[in-house]
């Protein structure tokens, strides 16, 4: 049973189609022994990769891949790397549902287009930044 409805398949679907310019990988990180949701974050992945063909999707067990785990630097299940044609450190801890999902879905517009929506001062003043930070945004309805 799909977890998206209609309406709001055909509403994505054509939302990729108007966006998305580069291909866009979801790389699915889970655990077997301890990972809560993974089997509906599996399932959300699924549903959202068959929207577009500029979406593909891999899967990697942590325990059974450390190289992966590494590769991502992935710190803990679930996890899903949004990766374009390089790897810009985007990830999602967690399950992108109800105010979530739509988290997820701006990430694939973002990789995918190459935009992040900051104004070019912004830019220009991140440019500066000459050493490694690593950011992190929680976002949470309440």
């Amino acid at each position: 049973m799909p977890l998206l409805n209609e309406q709001d398949t055909e509403f994505l679907r054509k939302d990729f189609n108007d966006k998305l310019k580069n291909n866009v990988r979801l790389i699915f990180f889970k655990s077997e022994g301890a990972c809560l949701y993974c089997k509906e974050i599996k399932d959300i992945l699924i549903e959202v990769s068959a929207l577009n063909d500029k979406i593909s999707l891999e899967e990697y067990d942590f325990d059974k891949n450390p190289d992966k785990v590494k590769q991502y630097s992935i710190k803990r299940t679930p996890a899903i790397s949004i990766e374009g044609d390089m790897d810009y450190g985007v990830r999602y801890y967690g399950i992108p549902s109800g105010h979530e999902f739509m988290t997820l879905i701006n990430g694939i517009i973002n990789v995918s287009t190459k935009n992040t929506g900051l104004s070019e001062k912004t830019v220009e003043k991140l440019k500066e930044i000459i050493k490694p930070y690593n950011i992190q945004v929680f976002a949470t309805p309440t």
